[in-house]
C-alpha cells in the first residue's frame, strides 16, 4: 500500500494509489467525491479498458501489458489495470502492483517548470500503456517467423500447430486490449497546445494493432499451410 501526492500545476494534485486499502478508497471518495460505488467497482482485476462521466467527474480504465516472457491465457493473465479519476483540477491513479512507467512519468513532472494539465498526464500515461505491448510484439512476430522457416521445412507439425495456437490466443488476447483501449483514447478533447500529445496517443494505438493485426494474419496464413500440408502427406 503507498500513495504518493504532487501538484502538477497550481491547485492540481495528482494522488497516486497503489494497492489501496478499502478505508482508503472510501477516504478518496469522500474527500474529492467520487461515486463511492464506481471506486469500489474500479478495483476489481476483471475490468477491461471503459469511460464513463460520473456526476463531473471523468474514469476510465485501461489496461497494459505486465508479462512479456510467458503466455498467457486469459487478459487478466497478460495485463494489469490502472483506473483514473480525474477533472481539470485533479487526478487519480489507482493500481494494484508497482507501475515502473507511472512513477517515470511522476518524477518527470515533479521536474519540469512547465505547469501541466491533468490530460497532458493522462496522455502520457495511455502513450506508455500502449507502449508496454511493443516488445511483446517484436518477440511474437519472430517466434513466428522461426515457425514458418520450420513449417518450410516440413518439420513436426503436430507441434508447430500447438505453439503457433498459443501464440494466436495471445496476439488475439493483445490485440482485443487494443481495440477496447479505443474508447477512452477517443473521449480525449484536448485544449489549445495538447493536439500533438492526443495524435501522439492515437498514432501509438495505430502501430500497436497494426503491429499484432499483422503477427495474426501471419500466423493464420501459417496455420493454413500448416493443414494443407498435412493433407498432402496424408494422400501420399
Amino acid at each position: 500500500m503507498a500513495q504518493t501526492e504532487q501538484f502538477i500545476s497550481e491547485g492540481i494534485k495528482w494522488i497516486d494509489e497503489t494497492n489501496p486499502t478499502k478505508e482508503e478508497v472510501a477516504e478518496l471518495s469522500k474527500t474529492y467525491n467520487l461515486s463511492h460505488h464506481i471506486v469500489q467497482d474500479c478495483m476489481q482485476p476483471e475490468h477491461l479498458p471503459k469511460f464513463e462521466i460520473v456526476e463531473d467527474v471523468q474514469f476510465m480504465i485501461l489496461r497494459y501489458l505486465s508479462k512479456e516472457d510467458t503466455i498467457g491465457t486469459t487478459i487478466q493473465e497478460i495485463t494489469n489495470k490502472i483506473a483514473i479519476f480525474y477533472t481539470d483540477n485533479f487526478l487519480i491513479t489507482i493500481h494494484k502492483s508497482q507501475t515502473p512507467f507511472i512513477e517515470d512519468i511522476r518524477k518527470r513532472f515533479q521536474t519540469v517548470s512547465k505547469p501541466a494539465t491533468t490530460t497532458e498526464v493522462i496522455l502520457k500515461i495511455v502513450w506508455n500503456a500502449l507502449e508496454t505491448f511493443d516488445g511483446r510484439a517484436d518477440t511474437l512476430s519472430s517466434q513466428v517467423d522461426i515457425y514458418e522457416n520450420e513449417v518450410m521445412q516440413r518439420k513436426t507439425p503436430n507441434r508447430q500447430m500447438e505453439a503457433l495456437y498459443h501464440i494466436k490466443r495471445e496476439a488475439s488476447l493483445s490485440n482485443k486490449v487494443l481495440m477496447l483501449m479505443q474508447e477512452p483514447i477517443n473521449h480525449f478533447f484536448p485544449k489549445p497546445g495538447e493536439e500533438p500529445l492526443v495524435q501522439d496517443v492515437k498514432d501509438q494505438l495505430l502501430k500497436m494493432r497494426t503491429l499484432y493485426g499483422q503477427i495474426l494474419e501471419d500466423i493464420n496464413n501459417l496455420m493454413n499451410l500448416l493443414i494443407s500440408f498435412s493433407a498432402q502427406l496424408q494422400t501420399m
